[in-house]
C-alpha cells in the first residue's frame, strides 16, 4: 500500500510539473501575441492619424482659397459670416491637432484671432495682413505634412 502511494505522489507530482511548464509556455504564447496586437494597434493608430492630418491639410487649404476669394471679392456685406464659418473650421482644426503640438496650435490660435478680429470688424485680410495670416497656415501645413512623413516612416 505505501508503495501504490509513493507511486501516487511521485506520478501527481510529475503531472504538476508538466503542467507548470504547459502555464508558462502558454503564458510566453500569449505574450508574443500581444506584442503582436499592439504593433498592429500602433500601426493602425498611426494610419488614423495620418488620415486625420491629410483632412486638416484639406480643411487648411480651403481655409486659404476662402480667404483669397474673400479678399478679391467685391460684396463687402457677407464677410462677418463667412470669417464666422472659418472661425468654426479653425476651431475643428485646432481640435484635431495633437495637444504635444502646442506650436502648431499657437500658429492656429492666432489665424483665428486675425480671422476673428478682421471679421469682428467686417473687414478683408488684405495685403500684409492676409499673406501673414497665409505664412502661418503654410507653417502648420508643412509642419502637419513632416508629422505624416513621420508617422509613415515608423510603419
Amino acid at each position: 500500500m505505501g508503495n501504490f502511494l509513493d507511486l501516487l505522489g511521485n506520478t501527481a507530482d510529475l503531472i504538476g510539473i508538466i503542467s507548470g511548464a504547459a502555464a508558462v509556455l502558454a503564458w510566453v504564447n500569449a505574450k508574443k501575441h500581444a506584442n503582436k496586437a499592439n504593433e498592429t494597434l500602433e500601426i493602425i493608430q498611426n494610419y488614423r492619424r495620418v488620415e486625420i492630418f491629410t483632412e486638416v491639410n484639406k480643411k487648411l487649404e480651403q481655409i486659404k482659397r476662402t480667404i483669397r476669394d474673400i479678399a478679391t471679392d467685391n460684396r463687402t456685406n457677407n464677410v462677418q459670416k463667412r470669417y464666422k464659418e472659418l472661425e468654426s473650421t479653425i476651431e475643428e482644426i485646432i481640435q484635431a491637432i495633437p495637444s504635444k503640438n502646442n506650436q502648431l496650435i499657437d500658429k492656429m490660435r492666432e489665424v483665428e484671432k486675425e480671422i476673428r478680429v478682421n471679421g469682428d470688424n467686417n473687414q478683408k485680410l488684405v495685403g500684409d495682413a492676409q499673406y501673414a495670416v497665409l505664412d502661418l497656415i503654410d507653417f502648420v501645413t508643412t509642419s502637419l505634412k513632416g508629422l505624416m512623413e513621420e508617422l509613415r516612416q515608423e510603419n
